[in-house]
Protein backbone atom coordinates (compact mmCIF):
# COMPACT_ATOMS: atom_id res chain seq x y z
CA UNK A 1 0.00 0.00 0.00
CA UNK A 2 1.36 3.41 -0.98
CA UNK A 3 2.05 5.82 1.87
CA UNK A 4 0.91 9.17 0.49
CA UNK A 5 -0.30 12.42 2.04
CA UNK A 6 -3.70 13.86 1.03
CA UNK A 7 -3.77 14.74 -2.67
CA UNK A 8 -5.12 18.22 -1.96
CA UNK A 9 -2.07 19.08 0.14
CA UNK A 10 0.24 17.90 -2.65
CA UNK A 11 -1.67 19.94 -5.23
CA UNK A 12 -1.47 23.01 -2.98
CA UNK A 13 2.24 22.49 -2.36
CA UNK A 14 2.93 22.15 -6.09
CA UNK A 15 1.11 25.40 -6.87
CA UNK A 16 2.82 27.36 -4.07
CA UNK A 17 6.26 26.00 -4.95
CA UNK A 18 5.85 26.49 -8.70
CA UNK A 19 4.44 30.02 -8.38
CA UNK A 20 6.74 31.06 -5.54
CA UNK A 21 4.20 32.17 -2.96
CA UNK A 22 1.00 31.63 -1.01
CA UNK A 23 -0.85 34.52 -2.70
CA UNK A 24 -0.45 33.36 -6.34
CA UNK A 25 -1.20 29.77 -5.29
CA UNK A 26 -4.42 30.89 -3.59
CA UNK A 27 -5.37 32.85 -6.71
CA UNK A 28 -4.76 29.91 -9.03
CA UNK A 29 -6.61 27.44 -6.80
CA UNK A 30 -9.41 29.94 -6.01
CA UNK A 31 -9.08 29.45 -2.25
CA UNK A 32 -8.11 31.75 0.60
CA UNK A 33 -4.52 32.43 1.61
CA UNK A 34 -5.25 30.80 4.96
CA UNK A 35 -6.39 27.61 3.25
CA UNK A 36 -3.10 27.40 1.32
CA UNK A 37 -1.02 28.02 4.45
CA UNK A 38 -2.97 25.36 6.34
CA UNK A 39 -2.47 22.77 3.59
CA UNK A 40 1.28 23.49 3.50
CA UNK A 41 1.55 23.18 7.28
CA UNK A 42 -0.42 19.91 7.22
CA UNK A 43 1.87 18.48 4.54
CA UNK A 44 5.02 19.43 6.45
CA UNK A 45 3.54 17.92 9.62
CA UNK A 46 2.62 14.72 7.79
CA UNK A 47 6.11 14.41 6.28
CA UNK A 48 7.92 15.55 9.41
CA UNK A 49 10.22 17.86 7.46
CA UNK A 50 10.30 21.54 6.51
CA UNK A 51 9.57 22.10 2.82
CA UNK A 52 10.01 25.89 2.88
CA UNK A 53 12.56 28.21 4.44
CA UNK A 54 10.35 30.64 6.33
CA UNK A 55 13.22 32.87 7.42
CA UNK A 56 13.34 34.33 3.90
CA UNK A 57 11.12 37.25 2.83
CA UNK A 58 9.53 35.08 0.15
CA UNK A 59 8.65 31.42 -0.11
CA UNK A 60 11.93 29.52 -0.64
CA UNK A 61 12.10 25.75 -1.01
CA UNK A 62 14.37 23.68 1.19
CA UNK A 63 16.31 20.77 -0.30
CA UNK A 64 13.43 18.47 0.68
CA UNK A 65 10.95 20.85 -0.93
CA UNK A 66 12.90 20.95 -4.19
CA UNK A 67 13.06 17.16 -4.30
CA UNK A 68 9.33 16.85 -3.66
CA UNK A 69 8.47 19.46 -6.31
CA UNK A 70 10.59 17.65 -8.88
CA UNK A 71 8.50 14.52 -8.28
CA UNK A 72 5.03 16.00 -7.74
CA UNK A 73 4.84 18.53 -10.59
CA UNK A 74 5.39 16.09 -13.48
CA UNK A 75 3.21 13.51 -11.72
CA UNK A 76 0.26 15.90 -11.56
CA UNK A 77 0.84 16.84 -15.20
CA UNK A 78 0.73 13.16 -16.17
CA UNK A 79 -2.50 12.62 -14.22
CA UNK A 80 -4.13 15.64 -15.88
CA UNK A 81 -3.01 14.49 -19.33
CA UNK A 82 -4.29 10.96 -18.71
CA UNK A 83 -7.67 12.24 -17.56
CA UNK A 84 -7.87 14.41 -20.65
CA UNK A 85 -7.08 11.47 -22.94
CA UNK A 86 -9.60 9.22 -21.20
CA UNK A 87 -12.30 11.88 -21.38
CA UNK A 88 -11.59 12.37 -25.08
CA UNK A 89 -11.94 8.64 -25.77
CA UNK A 90 -15.11 8.39 -23.68
CA UNK A 91 -16.59 11.52 -25.25
CA UNK A 92 -14.89 12.46 -28.52
CA UNK A 93 -16.84 15.72 -28.65
CA UNK A 94 -15.77 16.81 -25.14
CA UNK A 95 -13.59 19.90 -24.76
CA UNK A 96 -12.16 21.85 -21.85
CA UNK A 97 -12.27 25.64 -21.64
CA UNK A 98 -9.66 27.32 -19.44
CA UNK A 99 -11.04 30.58 -18.06
CA UNK A 100 -9.04 33.15 -16.09
CA UNK A 101 -11.24 35.26 -13.79
CA UNK A 102 -10.72 37.50 -10.73
CA UNK A 103 -10.84 35.45 -7.50
CA UNK A 104 -13.65 37.48 -5.92
CA UNK A 105 -15.87 37.22 -9.00
CA UNK A 106 -15.08 33.51 -9.22
CA UNK A 107 -15.96 32.73 -5.60
CA UNK A 108 -19.02 34.92 -5.16
CA UNK A 109 -20.64 35.02 -8.60
CA UNK A 110 -19.26 32.58 -11.15
CA UNK A 111 -18.95 29.32 -9.18
CA UNK A 112 -22.49 29.47 -7.69
CA UNK A 113 -23.90 29.71 -11.24
CA UNK A 114 -21.69 27.22 -13.09
CA UNK A 115 -24.04 24.27 -12.55
CA UNK A 116 -26.51 25.78 -15.00
CA UNK A 117 -23.85 26.03 -17.72
CA UNK A 118 -22.68 22.45 -17.16
CA UNK A 119 -26.27 21.21 -17.42
CA UNK A 120 -26.66 23.03 -20.74
CA UNK A 121 -23.25 21.94 -22.07
CA UNK A 122 -22.17 18.65 -20.43
CA UNK A 123 -19.57 18.20 -23.17
CA UNK A 124 -17.68 21.38 -22.18
CA UNK A 125 -15.49 21.20 -19.10
CA UNK A 126 -14.47 24.41 -17.33
CA UNK A 127 -11.13 25.01 -15.64
CA UNK A 128 -10.88 28.24 -13.62
CA UNK A 129 -7.69 30.06 -12.65
CA UNK A 130 -6.40 33.59 -12.15
CA UNK A 131 -3.56 33.83 -14.67
CA UNK A 132 -3.73 37.48 -15.64
CA UNK A 133 -2.39 39.21 -18.72
CA UNK A 134 1.14 40.49 -18.09
CA UNK A 135 2.34 43.53 -20.06
CA UNK A 136 -0.15 42.77 -22.80
CA UNK A 137 0.95 39.13 -23.18
CA UNK A 138 -1.83 36.54 -23.26
CA UNK A 139 -1.65 34.21 -20.21
CA UNK A 140 -0.23 30.79 -21.01
CA UNK A 141 -2.74 27.98 -21.38
CA UNK A 142 -5.80 30.25 -21.05
CA UNK A 143 -8.67 30.30 -23.57
CA UNK A 144 -10.70 33.17 -22.15
CA UNK A 145 -10.12 36.01 -19.69
CA UNK A 146 -12.81 37.71 -17.63
CA UNK A 147 -11.67 41.10 -16.42
CA UNK A 148 -12.92 44.47 -15.24
CA UNK A 149 -12.63 47.13 -17.92
CA UNK A 150 -11.53 46.88 -21.52
CA UNK A 151 -8.13 45.59 -22.60
CA UNK A 152 -6.00 47.91 -24.75
CA UNK A 153 -4.82 45.05 -26.91
CA UNK A 154 -6.29 45.45 -30.39
CA UNK A 155 -6.03 41.79 -31.44
CA UNK A 156 -8.59 40.53 -28.92
CA UNK A 157 -12.35 40.31 -28.93
CA UNK A 158 -13.90 42.11 -25.96
CA UNK A 159 -17.54 41.71 -24.95
CA UNK A 160 -18.94 43.56 -21.89
CA UNK A 161 -21.41 41.30 -20.11
CA UNK A 162 -22.19 42.75 -16.68
CA UNK A 163 -22.15 46.18 -15.08
CA UNK A 164 -21.54 46.68 -11.39
CA UNK A 165 -22.14 49.37 -8.78
CA UNK A 166 -20.16 49.74 -5.57
CA UNK A 167 -21.35 50.82 -2.14
CA UNK A 168 -20.08 50.59 1.47
CA UNK A 169 -20.98 47.40 3.38
CA UNK A 170 -20.56 46.49 7.04
CA UNK A 171 -21.77 44.17 9.79
CA UNK A 172 -25.11 44.83 11.55
CA UNK A 173 -23.27 45.94 14.71
CA UNK A 174 -21.44 48.69 12.82
CA UNK A 175 -24.55 49.59 10.82
CA UNK A 176 -26.33 50.49 14.07
CA UNK A 177 -23.92 53.40 14.46
CA UNK A 178 -25.48 55.06 11.45
CA UNK A 179 -28.76 56.71 12.43
CA UNK A 180 -31.49 55.02 10.41
CA UNK A 181 -33.47 57.41 8.24
CA UNK A 182 -31.10 60.35 8.58
CA UNK A 183 -28.24 59.27 6.34
CA UNK A 184 -29.52 61.23 3.33
CA UNK A 185 -30.30 64.94 3.13
CA UNK A 186 -33.08 66.54 1.08
CA UNK A 187 -30.96 66.48 -2.08
CA UNK A 188 -30.21 62.77 -1.76
CA UNK A 189 -26.66 63.29 -0.52
CA UNK A 190 -25.15 61.90 2.67
CA UNK A 191 -25.68 64.02 5.77
CA UNK A 192 -22.78 65.46 7.72
CA UNK A 193 -23.56 63.11 10.62
CA UNK A 194 -23.45 60.09 8.32
CA UNK A 195 -20.11 61.18 6.87
CA UNK A 196 -18.74 61.70 10.37
CA UNK A 197 -19.77 58.20 11.45
CA UNK A 198 -18.33 56.74 8.24
CA UNK A 199 -15.00 58.47 8.85
CA UNK A 200 -14.92 57.11 12.42
CA UNK A 201 -14.82 53.53 11.10
CA UNK A 202 -11.95 51.45 9.77
CA UNK A 203 -12.08 51.37 5.98
CA UNK A 204 -11.29 47.98 4.43
CA UNK A 205 -9.58 48.16 1.05
CA UNK A 206 -8.42 45.70 -1.62
CA UNK A 207 -5.09 45.98 -3.43
CA UNK A 208 -6.73 44.67 -6.61
CA UNK A 209 -9.21 47.59 -6.48
CA UNK A 210 -7.27 50.41 -4.80
CA UNK A 211 -9.40 53.27 -6.13
CA UNK A 212 -12.88 52.08 -5.13
CA UNK A 213 -13.23 54.30 -2.06
CA UNK A 214 -12.04 57.45 -3.84
CA UNK A 215 -14.17 56.60 -6.90
CA UNK A 216 -17.27 56.24 -4.73
CA UNK A 217 -16.60 59.53 -2.94
CA UNK A 218 -15.84 61.37 -6.18
CA UNK A 219 -18.88 60.05 -8.00
CA UNK A 220 -21.11 61.02 -5.09
CA UNK A 221 -19.34 64.39 -4.77
CA UNK A 222 -18.60 63.68 -1.12
CA UNK A 223 -16.02 65.51 0.94
CA UNK A 224 -15.67 62.79 3.55
CA UNK A 225 -12.81 63.21 6.04
CA UNK A 226 -10.08 60.60 6.13
CA UNK A 227 -10.96 57.44 8.08
CA UNK A 228 -9.48 56.79 11.50
CA UNK A 229 -7.75 53.69 10.09
CA UNK A 230 -7.51 51.53 7.00
CA UNK A 231 -6.75 47.83 6.60
CA UNK A 232 -5.69 46.54 3.18
CA UNK A 233 -6.14 43.07 1.71
CA UNK A 234 -5.01 41.50 -1.55
CA UNK A 235 -8.54 40.85 -2.77
CA UNK A 236 -12.06 42.17 -2.22
CA UNK A 237 -13.36 38.83 -0.91
CA UNK A 238 -10.90 39.08 2.00
CA UNK A 239 -12.04 42.62 2.79
CA UNK A 240 -15.63 41.38 2.77
CA UNK A 241 -14.79 38.54 5.14
CA UNK A 242 -13.28 41.14 7.47
CA UNK A 243 -16.46 43.23 7.16
CA UNK A 244 -18.55 40.20 8.09
CA UNK A 245 -16.37 39.81 11.19
CA UNK A 246 -17.05 43.44 12.17
CA UNK A 247 -13.56 44.80 11.50
CA UNK A 248 -14.80 47.82 9.55
CA UNK A 249 -16.56 49.02 6.40
CA UNK A 250 -15.72 47.51 3.01
CA UNK A 251 -16.37 49.07 -0.38
CA UNK A 252 -17.61 46.40 -2.75
CA UNK A 253 -19.89 45.63 -5.70
CA UNK A 254 -23.40 44.93 -4.51
CA UNK A 255 -23.71 41.83 -6.73
CA UNK A 256 -21.04 40.02 -4.70
CA UNK A 257 -22.98 39.87 -1.48
CA UNK A 258 -26.63 39.59 -2.48
CA UNK A 259 -27.23 36.62 -0.18
CA UNK A 260 -25.46 38.22 2.78
CA UNK A 261 -27.37 41.48 2.30
CA UNK A 262 -30.69 39.63 1.98
CA UNK A 263 -30.02 37.60 5.13
CA UNK A 264 -28.87 40.62 7.13
CA UNK A 265 -25.36 39.30 7.75
CA UNK A 266 -24.12 42.39 5.91
CA UNK A 267 -25.77 45.80 5.71
CA UNK A 268 -25.43 48.52 3.06
CA UNK A 269 -25.94 51.62 5.26
CA UNK A 270 -26.44 53.87 2.21
CA UNK A 271 -28.51 51.69 -0.17
CA UNK A 272 -29.15 54.58 -2.55
CA UNK A 273 -25.45 55.43 -2.68
CA UNK A 274 -24.45 53.23 -5.61
CA UNK A 275 -21.59 54.37 -7.82
CA UNK A 276 -21.23 52.57 -11.18
CA UNK A 277 -17.84 51.01 -11.79
CA UNK A 278 -16.13 49.42 -14.80
CA UNK A 279 -18.10 46.58 -16.41
CA UNK A 280 -16.89 43.01 -16.56
CA UNK A 281 -15.63 42.05 -20.00
CA UNK A 282 -15.16 38.72 -21.79
CA UNK A 283 -11.81 38.71 -23.61
CA UNK A 284 -10.47 36.13 -26.06
CA UNK A 285 -8.04 36.15 -28.95
CA UNK A 286 -9.52 37.12 -32.32
CA UNK A 287 -8.53 33.90 -34.06
CA UNK A 288 -10.66 31.95 -31.54
CA UNK A 289 -13.87 33.79 -32.47
CA UNK A 290 -15.49 30.72 -34.04
CA UNK A 291 -14.54 28.38 -31.19
CA UNK A 292 -17.60 26.40 -30.05
CA UNK A 293 -16.72 26.36 -26.34
CA UNK A 294 -15.87 30.07 -26.26
CA UNK A 295 -19.10 30.94 -28.08
CA UNK A 296 -21.18 28.82 -25.70
CA UNK A 297 -19.60 30.17 -22.53
CA UNK A 298 -19.76 33.76 -23.80
CA UNK A 299 -23.47 33.43 -24.59
CA UNK A 300 -24.11 31.93 -21.15
CA UNK A 301 -22.19 34.73 -19.41
CA UNK A 302 -24.15 37.36 -21.36
CA UNK A 303 -27.40 35.73 -20.28
CA UNK A 304 -26.34 35.46 -16.65
CA UNK A 305 -25.17 39.06 -16.66
CA UNK A 306 -28.47 40.28 -18.10
CA UNK A 307 -30.50 38.32 -15.54
CA UNK A 308 -28.33 39.65 -12.74
CA UNK A 309 -28.72 43.26 -13.85
CA UNK A 310 -32.49 42.88 -14.20
CA UNK A 311 -32.76 41.37 -10.72
CA UNK A 312 -30.63 44.09 -9.12
CA UNK A 313 -32.54 46.84 -10.95
CA UNK A 314 -35.79 45.53 -9.51
CA UNK A 315 -34.56 45.19 -5.93
CA UNK A 316 -35.74 47.82 -3.49
CA UNK A 317 -35.87 50.44 -6.27
CA UNK A 318 -32.21 51.17 -5.68
CA UNK A 319 -31.07 54.48 -7.18
CA UNK A 320 -27.61 55.28 -8.45
CA UNK A 321 -26.10 58.71 -7.92
CA UNK A 322 -26.93 61.03 -10.80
Amino acid sequence: MRRLPPLNSLKTFEAAARLGGVVPAADELCVSHGAVSKQLANLESWMGVALFDRSARRLVLTAAGRELLAAVSPALDQVAEAIGRIATVARPDAVQLVVSAPPTLTLHWLVPRLTSFLRLHPDIGIRLNNRREQNGAWPTGVDMVIRRGASRHGQRQQVPFMRESITPMCSPSIAKRFTEGSNLDHDGGLTRDALSVLASQTWLTADMRPDDWSHWQGYAQLAAPDPVATVSFDHTYLALEAALDGLGVAMAPRYLMEDELASGRLVAPFPQALAPSEPYVIVYETHREGDRAIAAFSAWLLGQGSMHEARVAGTDALIEFS
